[in-house]
């Protein structure tokens, strides 16, 4: 294998303004009727699925996760926990709890950035991620010699990781310095797209004039927030005709869009065809 050189000129943007602190590891192991009651937390914690499947609620939203899946806490955040796995079914989960944490680009003590959701598919890197979180386990258990040096890099290895999942669908890096008005009314779009929602409903949430929050949003990302709008609901859109039997006015419905003729015309002028000559091209 041929060497590869690091340059003097280091490209990578990711970054840690602070070292982040393993405040501890544990594990489920074997639970076949887990729950844990509502908490909440004055730091981060990262829990990913081992083995089974689970009901999470968290920031009064619910989620199902299953193997493969990591959830992530923000401070202050409500959550509780339990598992869904049938009964001769165990549920296994790694955890650990963080503190100290400051990454560029994300507000202080969080671990994830706002617009982010809390619950992500690991995918390929699943067991890499599962791997950090037992070796971390492992080195608090052990308390070796070096034991604290090696899980503050397990943990930092495991967050680097994370950014780089959530990178690939949220572009972390495109929004790095951008105004939290900003990513504010992206994750609220990004929340919220399925819905009937107006401009100047995202505005009022955000108490600000819709002038100047879509001379802000276009400054940044160079779109509208109407725009952005359409575009993720074009999207979700294609993905539904793509993989259901569904008609077109449901799917128009499911995207937020009550009247199906007019959707079929945003459908045409974003793609080029009509709903029903895409869903014909993907069979």
């Amino acid at each position: 294998m041929p060497k590869i050189e690091i340059p003097h000129h280091k490209t990578d943007r990711f970054r840690f303004i602070k070292i982040p602190e393993l405040l501890y590891a544990g594990q489920v192991v074997d639970e076949t009727a887990f729950y844990a009651p509502m908490q909440i937390h004055d730091f981060c914690e990262i829990i990913y699925i081992v083995e089974g499947s689970g009901e999470f609620k968290i920031g009064g939203k619910s989620y199902a996760l299953q193997q493969g899946d990591v959830a992530i806490y923000n401070p202050g955040v409500l959550h509780e926990e339990r598992s869904t796995s049938k009964k001769q079914e165990a549920f296994k989960v790694v955890y650990c709890g963080v503190d100290n944490l400051h990454i560029e680009g994300v507000p202080g003590g969080m671990l994830l950035p706002p617009y982010v959701d809390p619950v992500i598919s690991c995918g390929q890197y699943a067991s890499r991620v599962e791997s950090y979180l037992s070796e971390m386990l492992r080195e608090c258990d052990s308390q070796a010699l070096g034991y604290e040096t090696l899980s503050s890099n397990l943990l930092m290895s495991l967050i680097t990781l994370i950014y780089r999942i959530i990178d690939a669908e949220h572009q972390f890096q495109s929004l790095k310095g951008k105004n939290e008005l900003t990513i504010r009314t992206k994750e609220f779009i990004d929340n919220n797209f399925t819905q009937s929602i107006s401009l100047k409903e995202i505005a009022d949430t955000l108490y600000i004039s819709q002038h100047y929050l879509s001379r802000l949003f276009k400054k940044d990302l160079g779109d509208s927030p109407v725009n952005y709008l359409i575009t993720r609901r074009i999207e979700e859109a294609k993905r539904l005709l793509a993989e259901s039997s569904a008609p077109v006015h449901e799917v128009a419905a499911s995207v937020g869009y009550s009247n199906d003729k007019y959707f079929s015309m945003l459908f045409k002028k974003v793609t080029g065809i009509t709903p029903s000559a895409y869903r014909e091209g993907q069979r």
